[in-house]
């Protein structure tokens, strides 16, 4: 028998969750200004509210290894917050940025019911979609840049970046959605429904190249190569040929390769650039070696409003910084725990439609794992909450089929 979850007349702000970036940019036009930015912390209030009831009055679910890996996590950030007693408000805004979405996802076992899962995986891609047309968009009408997005050197028809205001994250969502998108163009039967599919995915391809963030293009790569060799591995030979042309002969493509492999390049990120931000954020963490500087003190927004701080450009190096090798040991364990689950899923799901889904779940969680090694991700409310809300809905599939829950 099924667990309870919320009354589906209940469920609606788990939709709103899926379809997030244009959902945030909107809550913030007027006349929202009294909730604002600020309503996906009231939808896990509620829901947190409400998975406490429901665990008060059924008991305690089976959990996967997620789910212990994120209490323990969630549990030493709390100590995190009560070492720094001084800057309080800055920890607890810094335990908000790390720690609030992944929390969400342990109330979402309580909100979705088995008939969700499709249609919110669904709504994540159509969400997708809209957001590759806007970024098609700017493309073609070369809409200008912010000075901060080209780097010195250098120049691009235009870096797209839609909704988010950053071709990094812009890149990194399309990213993320393409392997999702992938999956859906594979089950889907009706032809109607494949185009839509299949459309989602090359705009999802274009607009993540039209981002010119390398680091997006490699979470891309990687992404499409996992999801065809987890569906049909023939095709991903013709994968790895179109990367290499791509490679070679888009011009665009060569020009952001070339300026990467040049002397000026790696003079430039060595001095002042990406790897000497990583090398300071490791300094940090020599300071205090097992906890770090503290949460909010180094290389991301937090550390930028309250103390201007430049950002890290690695998500884990700022980790390192802020929470030591106890905090970086902990999160990169629970980001394995997390991809390990949903792989198992993967591989015990005797539904043809739904094996191919996960199959695109779980490459879009390698991309952003991949990508937030130089790129601050998961600083993006966006990206952090899309990345939980996906996965866990696997692990949901993988609860009401009975899929083992072995550490």
């Amino acid at each position: 028998m099924e667990e309870a979850v919320m009354p589906l007349r209940w469920r609606w702000p788990v939709y709103l969750l899926a379809a997030y970036p244009i959902v945030d940019y909107f809550m913030g036009i007027y006349p929202w200004g009294i909730i604002g930015h600020e309503w996906d912390k009231i939808t896990f209030i509620l829901f947190a509210i409400y998975a406490l009831r429901s665990y008060m009055v059924n008991g305690r679910r089976k959990m996967y290894p997620t789910y212990k890996y994120i209490l323990f996590l969630a549990v030493i950030g709390l100590g995190y917050i009560l070492m720094d007693v001084g800057y309080m408000t800055v920890a607890f805004a810094g335990y908000q940025v790390d720690y609030m979405y992944m929390l969400l996802a342990l109330t979402l076992p309580y909100i979705v019911a088995k008939e969700d899962i499709v249609p919110l995986l669904r709504f994540v891609v159509l969400t997708g979609l809209l957001m590759s047309m806007h970024g098609v968009y700017e493309y073609i009408i070369k809409a200008p840049v912010p000075a901060q997005w080209i780097p010195i050197g250098q120049s691009e028809r235009t870096r797209v970046y839609s909704l988010f205001g950053s071709p990094n994250i812009f890149g990194s969502y399309t990213a993320f959605i393409t392997p999702l998108a992938i999956s859906f163009f594979v089950t889907e039967k009706e032809r109607a429904q494949k185009l839509f599919y299949g459309a989602a995915a090359l705009l999802s391809i274009a607009t993540t190249v039209f981002s010119y963030t390398r680091g997006a293009w490699i979470g891309l790569v990687i992404g499409i190569l996992v999801v065809t060799w987890l569906i049909d591995k023939r095709w991903t030979f013709v994968v790895i040929i179109l990367a290499v042309l791509s490679t070679l002969f888009v011009h665009s493509i060569q020009v952001r390769i070339e300026q990467f492999l040049s002397p000026v390049y790696w003079s430039q990120t060595f001095n002042n650039g990406r790897i000497a931000r990583w090398i300071n954020a490791y300094d940090q963490m020599v300071a205090n070696p097992f906890f770090g500087a503290g949460l909010g003190r180094y290389g991301g927004a937090i550390a930028s409003r309250y103390f201007g701080v430049i950002y890290v450009d690695g998500y884990y190096a700022k980790t390192l910084a802020e929470t030591g090798i106890i905090g970086l040991f902990a999160f990169v364990a629970l980001l394995f725990a997390y991809a390990r689950d949903v792989y198992r899923i993967w591989r015990k799901t005797v539904d043809p439609q739904m094996k191919v889904l996960i199959a695109g779940v779980f490459a879009s969680i390698l991309v952003l794992i991949a990508h937030n090694s130089i790129e601050n991700v998961f600083e993006d409310s966006a990206m952090n909450m899309l990345f939980w809300l996906v996965g866990t809905l696997v692990l949901i599939y993988g609860e009401k089929m009975g899929v083992d829950r072995r550490v």
